[in-house]
């Protein structure tokens, strides 16, 4: 989530211009105009909804004993991409969702997908993590998988949750979707 700026680099604003990267300057064409502050670090479009869900238990049997089988998971997240270019996604989130376990799991993380063709993403989270699922119910990071269907009005995604020692004692799928927040804002 802190992969942010990775390669870039800034254009000059001509403050008389009203714009970024104006005439006479040697930096490539852009010429985007300028709308106050805040659009210095905060673009309301860069901002969406995460709509949860649902998951999977490969393991059955385990996740009926542990009464760990709640595969219906509603929760919502806001999703904000810090940068989205032609080859990858940085973004960060914040979110609380009804887990397995029918707890509430609470959750920030920072991510980064790499781009594979004009519709998928494929990359992973950093997660902090708080629930009584999980890890006896302390709060712990986690390294969290990710694939995204980009169908322009909507995203598609699923993670994976590993089986991991006492962390998460039992492997699961979700799914949710990633709606345009910032759009409906305006």
């Amino acid at each position: 989530m802190a992969l942010t700026g990775c390669g870039s680099t800034a254009a000059p604003v001509d403050a008389s211009q009203g714009v970024v990267g104006g005439a006479g300057d040697d930096a490539p064409g852009n010429s985007s105009k300028l709308s106050g502050p805040a659009a210095s670090w905060f673009h309301l479009d860069a901002l969406e909804l995460n709509v949860y869900g649902l998951s999977y238990h490969p393991d059955r049997e385990t996740v009926h004993r542990e009464g760990l089988d709640n595969q219906v998971n509603p929760g919502l997240a806001l999703h904000y991409e810090l940068v989205n270019d032609a080859r990858s996604v940085t973004f960060t989130e914040l979110g609380a969702y009804r887990d397995s376990g029918r707890n509430l799991a609470k959750f920030v993380a920072l991510g980064y997908q790499f781009k594979y063709g004009q519709h998928w993403r494929i990359g992973g989270a950093l997660a902090a993590m708080d629930s009584e699922t999980y890890n006896n119910g302390v709060a712990f990071v986690g390294m969290i998988p990710l694939i995204t269907y980009d169908a322009g009005p909507l995203k598609l995604n699923a993670v994976y949750f590993p089986k991991f020692a006492n962390y998460n004692e039992i492997a699961a799928y979700g799914f949710y979707i990633t709606l345009p927040l910032g759009r409906w804002l305006r």
